[in-house]
């Protein structure tokens, strides 16, 4: 919770951070625990966003728009934060990511995870009726390369293969991705 509130325009929401679940991981044989987590960052050191104005607006009463991305937070053995970072997603319409519905292996020689994320665009029609809840969501998984170094992992997203934003909305649709994208750069 230190690492999130420190990175979050929203303090007072503590309690309606969405955590999806965790995984432990091994690095070099030692163990660290990977935490998805979604919430509105802070664009500025100090923004605050306290309160949703209107809700469908998306706005907050400072003035910004209330958006929200997904993380990733690593952590050792004794919980104490080793690397973050905000999955990086390059659509031209402010998002709200709200679910991190997988996290796999892409290769485990290279330390390579394969992320799924799921978001709307805030400006994007709403849901009037339940049967319309979830038509305007979008999925897309990102290749994220973990390096260890001796107190801190260094994660990196590399979209060169799978392209940012794209539309692979499945661990085992990204795999069979990087797999045709690696065939053809060896030729």
């Amino acid at each position: 919770m230190v690492s999130l509130t420190a990175r979050t325009a929203t303090p007072q929401r503590v309690q309606e951070w969405s955590l999806d679940l965790s995984f432990k991981l091994f690095i070099d044989d030692t163990l660290f625990y990977l935490q998805p987590v979604r919430f509105m960052p802070q664009s500025h050191p100090g923004e605050r966003c306290t309160d949703v104005a209107q809700e469908l607006a998306y706005r907050c009463k400072e003035g910004p728009r209330h958006t929200q991305a997904c993380h990733i937070g690593l952590f050792d053995a004794r919980f104490r934060e080793v690397g973050w970072h905000t999955i990086r997603i390059d659509e031209s319409a402010p998002l709200f990511c709200n679910a991190v519905p997988a996290v796999g292996v892409a290769n485990a020689d290279r330390n390579e995870l394969l992320v799924t994320v799921q978001y709307f665009f805030i400006d994007g029609k709403h849901a009037t009726k339940v049967s319309e809840i979830g038509s305007g969501w979008k999925r897309m998984t990102v290749l994220l390369r973990l390096d260890a170094g001796r107190e801190r992992i260094r994660i990196e997203q590399d979209d060169r293969c799978l392209g940012n934003p794209n539309r692979i909305d499945t661990v085992p649709d990204a795999r069979k991705a990087l797999k045709r994208c690696e065939a053809t750069s060896a030729r």
